[in-house]
Order: structure tokens, then sequence, then C-alpha cells
């Protein structure tokens, strides 16, 4: 290492990313599929340019040699340019009607050999598809395809200082306890906090609205708050300050209604995220009676989808199930309908 020298080395290794769209769009199917006589129809290859690194074709036959009654579907890989003898692409084949409603759906996450394809003997039944698309007979098959492959470059050798790292969120999160300089008392239960309303403000609609108008405590500089405990509150400073959080895996619910309460929609999804994550049965019900308070429909979309799977009937023995029952028991018809909803999905599978 040379003498008085700040050296680093580093090498960036890189992903080159190949994305390719195709659509095949088939008018007047029912006449198609009769004249091609259930043998296999291959798309134009694409992309279509001279250039591209790879080639591929969609092979479709209307009537499936494996069974009469499906429909088959497969990608293969024509051609490509390099040493590389397999390929390992993420690929998505899809079905639609006319008005880009999904008839069926699936991804294919094997490797390729040049000259070799892979897809679904049985994609779909013959009768399922031509109910799909009878209101005008057109059919459109869609397939997108990624293919990543490593790039490695040199090693880059540095001799240039580092600046120190920014202590901003260090600074400010000693304002969370701090008791100088603030111009606004938060009252809870007891407890001062001693905040900043340019702060406040800037991270919360709420708040901006509050100090921004003539009320007592705008004029008193000090809020009473009843509806939020204080340990919660002090985590909504530290988020405000800081955007961290250091509570998150104990307090989550109750963050997530204080953030929804003062209008700050990136804490809301950072709790909404987690709560997710972290959902099982015996949480399951309460996150479900927690969306449905607070008029989140996506959350609503995963506690019940959640509830629609193998941890249903222990969920049921949790105790935000039976205060799920007691105060919103319409929410366990819901439930019971996307159990059904569900059980019919996997018997058309």
């Amino acid at each position: 290492m040379e003498t008085g020298s700040n050296i680093e080395e580093s090498m960036i290794t890189s992903l080159m990313p190949y994305k390719y769209a195709f659509t095949w769009v088939i008018n007047n199917f029912s006449n198609w599929r009769v004249n091609v006589e259930g043998k296999i129809q291959r798309s134009k290859q694409f992309p279509s340019g001279t250039d591209d690194k790879f080639k591929w074709v969609l092979k479709f036959n209307p009537q499936s040699q494996k069974d009469k009654n499906f429909c088959s579907l497969f990608l293969f890989l024509i051609s490509k340019k390099g040493s590389q003898d397999k390929v390992f692409p993420q690929v998505e084949l899809k079905m639609e009607n006319s008005n880009g409603e999904t008839i069926r759906q699936k991804s294919l996450k094997h490797g390729f050999f040049v000259q070799h394809g892979r897809g679904f003997n049985k994609w779909i039944r013959t009768d399922k598809l031509l109910e799909a698309i009878k209101d005008d007979d057109q059919l459109v098959i869609k397939c997108k395809i990624l293919v990543e492959e490593v790039i490695n470059s040199e090693v880059i050798r540095k001799h240039l200082p580092k600046p120190l790292v920014s202590s901003l969120s260090k600074d400010y999160n000693t304002l969370v306890d701090g008791q100088k300089f603030g111009d606004v008392t938060i009252l809870i239960d007891g407890h001062r906090f001693l905040a900043y309303k340019g702060i406040l403000a800037a991270r919360s609609a709420v708040f901006a609205a509050m100090f921004d108008h003539q009320m007592q405590e705008t004029i008193q500089n000090c809020v009473t708050i009843s509806d939020v405990e204080p340990n919660v509150f002090k985590e909504l400073l530290r988020y405000i300050y800081t955007d961290e959080l250091t509570s998150l895996g104990t307090m989550a619910h109750a963050l997530y209604k204080a953030a929804d309460k003062y209008a700050m929609p990136t804490l809301k999804s950072r709790c909404r995220c987690h709560i997710l994550e972290k959902l099982n049965w015996e949480t399951a019900a309460e996150t479900l009676v927690l969306a449905e308070l607070h008029s989140d429909q996506e959350m609503k979309k995963h506690a019940l989808r959640f509830l629609s799977g193998s941890e249903a009937g222990k969920a049921t023995e949790s105790g935000g199930w039976k205060n799920m029952v007691r105060t919103h028991p319409y929410l366990v018809d819901e439930m019971v309908k996307a159990l059904a909803a569900c059980r019919i999905a996997e018997a058309d599978k």
C-alpha cells in the first residue's frame, strides 16, 4: 500500500437485463381453429431486429396432442448469441379477451436450451376458452420475457478520501426527548413532549392544519392528545424527525392508527407492510378489523386471502376472531365468501 494514501478497491458485478414483450392477436378464433385442423401454429420470431441477442417463438395448438379437449402453449428459444449453453429467463404467458380480461396466466422458471421449448400441454380447456371470447371471437396471447446475464467490470482503484457519514438522523433523534428550543407542547396522559411546529406541519397535513388556524392550541402553543398512548406518540415523533422506527415490531398496529389519524401515508405504508409480512393465524382477524376501520382495501384483501387459506381453522380460536365476531359480525360472512371463492378457484385448476 502506498504511504499516506487512502486506497479503496472495488469490483462492480452487474446484471444486463434483456426484456421482451410479444402479443399475438387471433381474430375469428373459432373459424381459425377449424381451419388449422389441430396442427401446431407458430408465431413470428421475436424480437424482429437483426442484432437482438435472443430469438423466441410461441407455438400454440388449439387441439393439444396430449388431450384434444385442451389447448397447448409453448415458448421456444430459437437462437442466441454468446457461448452460454442454457439461459434461465423469467417468463409470463397469458391469454386475454379483447377487453383485456385475463383468461389464463402462468409463469415459467425453467432453463431453456436453444431449439428447445417449455410450456403446457394442457394450457386451458377449449370449451372454457371459447366461452371466454364468445363476445367478439378474438383471442390475445401475450408473452413477457426477462433474461439477466452477469457482466463483470474491471477492478476500480480509488485514492480519494471519503466524506463523513451524515449525522442528520442521529442529531434529529435527540429532539425526541429534548426539552429545549421547542415551540409547542404536546400533553398526553400526564406526559409532556416539547416539539417543533414547523417540522410537525411539514410531515403531517393534520398538524399543518391545526397550527395554521387560530385554534386555542395555536394560541397557547399547547396541544392535548387523548387517543394516542405516550409511547406510541414518542415513536411517531421519532419517525417525524428521523424517518426511522425502533419499535415497529411491538406497536405496528398502534402506529398504523396514528399514521392514519395524522395523515402520514409513508408511515402508514411501512406499518401496513410490516403487519402483512408478520400476518399469522393469531393476528389475521385483528388485521381484518383494522383494515375495515380504516378503509384499507389493500390490507383487507390480504387478510381475507390469508383467512381463506390453510390457517383459517386455527384463526377462529384467536382472541382477535372472537372480538371480530362480537364487533364486526358481517366480516365473518365476507371471510366465508372469500373462502368459498378460493375453493372454487382451486377446483377449476
